[in-house]
Formats: C-alpha cells, structure tokens, sequence
C-alpha cells in the first residue's frame, strides 16, 4: 500500500530521485511538494459560503493534519518532515513556514484586512528555457512538474525576455544606499555591535565591539529586544563618524544581508557557497542567510537538502541552476564553488 501511494504521488507530480539520493530525502521531497499542492485544495473546501478562502488557523489545522498522516504513512521520512523537532507533534512553525513560502511565491494570496487566504487566478508563465511556470487551479489538462512550492510545464517558448527576478550588481548597490542614507553624527558607540567582513565565519558569527579600523563602509547594529536588531550605515570622514539607520522596509526585506555581502566583497573576502551537479539537479550548500527576494525565489523552484526546515541547502531542479547561480554570484557577491566528489 505505502509503495503503491508512493508510486502515485512520484508518477503525478514527476519528482524523480536523483543519482545517490537517500531514499528518506526523496520520499521527503514528494511530501514537501504534496503538502504545497494540498494546501491550494484546502483553500477551496467547501466548508462556508464564501469556499474559495480561508483563514490560516484553518490551513494549519487542516495541514497539521495532513503532515501527520504522511509522517505516520512513511515513517522513513520522519526525519526529514521533523528535523531536530523534540515534539514531531509541534509541527505548527513548519507548516507556518512552508505557507509563507506559498505566499512569498504567489502561490497562495492574502486576500482582505483579515489576511485570510486565497488562490490566484490560473496563469502560464514563462520562468525558464523551454519551462512555462503554473500558479492556481483549473480545470485543463495538463501534467506539470512539480518543483519546490510551485509547477512547470515544459514549453517551446523563447524565454529571452523573461526575468526570474531583477538583477542587482552588489557593488553598484553598496553605493547607492550609502549615497541615499540619512546621516547623523555619531558621538559614542557604546550601543553599537560592528560587522567584521574580514572575519571568514558566516555573518550571524561575525560580529564585534570593536570598530573595523579598515573600513571606508560599516554596518552596525544595536540589540533591541528578543535577538531584534536595529541596523545602522557607519562612514567616516574628516576623523568623524555618521551614521544612518537602514530604513524599516529595507530592514523588513533583510536587505542588511545584502549590505554584509557587499562589504566582504568591497574588501576581498566575499563570502563563499558550494555546490555540486548530479545528472538532472544541482545540491547547493549556503553558509549564511539571504535577503528575502533572493531567498523567495530558491524556495519558489527549489525543495531544501536535508530536512523540511532546512535553509542552507537546496535540492535545485537543472533547469532553473543557471538562473539561481546568477543570482548568487551578482545579486549577492557570492563566490560559488563547485564541489568535486568521490566517484
């Protein structure tokens, strides 16, 4: 019975296991993918009048459900569901993560001043060479593939025009929010915790009470509350120094990630992303935390490595590699390395 499910769900969706593939992670990407495609049926139950939205307490009651079920139909996959989880049956962040990404995707939509959810109307577009993406339901035939939160169809576009996402050129970026910052003189740093981008540990370990002396471009930041940060453009000139906060939308996005890039980059240490190619997807191994339009798009096309809640390595389908590889070396001055392996 659990192969024959198995068997179905792999043949609708068209995930195939990749070369050397633990079979845990591949029984655990169909779920994953399962889950997303669920979560569209479940905004249009017919449960109220009004069927075609619902309120997220209903979608994560509903998936919590689900989530079970597959974890209880395919033991071998629990790992992989729950990761580190100590309680598998507190699941509820997952499953809130995984919405997210729905709605970060445009796969799902907040619908009125409730955020209750709804689906997009049903559009074709095209994404990559030769691969027309879907979002919402419909009623015409098709059998598309189903990758990371989102699905595909092969399609015989020319794709010359289209843009996965807009590019940024990290060094120009710098640049221009130093040029459109606000600035203040700054009389004490007592409150300040500094960047190092000299340091080679990722970001989140790379902070320090000590000013970089050989920085023309800081970033700061100053402890709030519950790990929430302020985060603050330091420049000097003339022995003194400004500063100027990162205003809230840009905070809101993580662009401060962006900053941290930009800076290793500006002093020649940028920091570094590994990946390695199989016959039909690319493993990519991140050190550290993107800003949220970069990271939208990986978890729009790509399934993570290791476990559900993994946010450092991904499972990306080729079609999309050389789209996401861009995007890693010029939006965000990473340098990628391929990694050879045994055999």
């Amino acid at each position: 019975m659990e192969n024959n499910a198995l068997f179905k769900m792999q043949q609708d969706m068209c995930i195939s296991r990749y070369e050397g593939e633990p079979q845990a992670n591949y029984i655990g990407r169909i779920i994953y993918s399962a889950l997303c495609h669920w979560m569209r049926y479940i905004v249009m139950d017919e449960t109220t009048q009004r069927y075609d939205i619902k309120s997220k307490a209903y979608v994560l009651s509903r998936m919590r459900e689900l989530l079970s079920i597959m974890a209880e139909s395919f033991p071998i996959s629990k790992r992989w569901l729950f990761g580190n989880l100590s309680n598998p049956d507190d699941c509820d962040e997952l499953i809130r993560t995984l919405r997210d990404k729905m709605l970060v995707a445009g796969e799902l939509l907040e619908v009125d001043e409730t955020l209750n959810i709804g689906l997009p109307m049903y559009t074709k577009s095209l994404c990559a060479d030769g691969y027309v993406r879907i979002v919402g339901l419909s009623e015409e035939i098709t059998r598309p593939e189903h990758v990371g939160v989102t699905r595909v169809i092969r399609s015989e576009g020319n794709s010359d025009n289209k843009v996965l996402i807009d590019k940024v050129v990290i060094d120009e970026y710098l640049d221009w929010i130093y040029a459109g910052a606000l600035w203040n003189e700054c009389h004490s740093f007592e409150a300040f915790e500094f960047f190092d981008p000299f340091n080679r540990k990722p970001p989140s370990q790379s902070w320090t009470n000590v000013i970089p002396n050989r920085c023309d471009k800081i970033l700061a930041r100053v402890t709030l509350y519950n790990n929430i940060h302020e985060y603050y453009l330091i420049k000097r000139e003339h022995d003194k120094y400004w500063n100027a906060p990162i205003t809230t939308v840009l905070s809101e996005w993580k662009e401060e990630r962006r900053v941290m890039l930009a800076i290793r980059k500006h002093v020649g240490n940028r920091m570094q992303a590994t990946y390695d190619k199989k016959a039909t997807v690319c493993i990519l191994n991140l050190y550290c935390g993107l800003p949220l339009r970069e990271q939208g798009i990986i978890d729009t096309y790509c399934w993570p490595l290791n476990s559900m809640g993994d946010k450092y390595n991904y499972v990306v389908p080729e079609f999309i590699w050389e789209d996401i590889k861009s995007i890693i070396i010029d939006n965000l001055g990473i340098e990628l390395k391929e990694r050879r392996t045994n055999g």
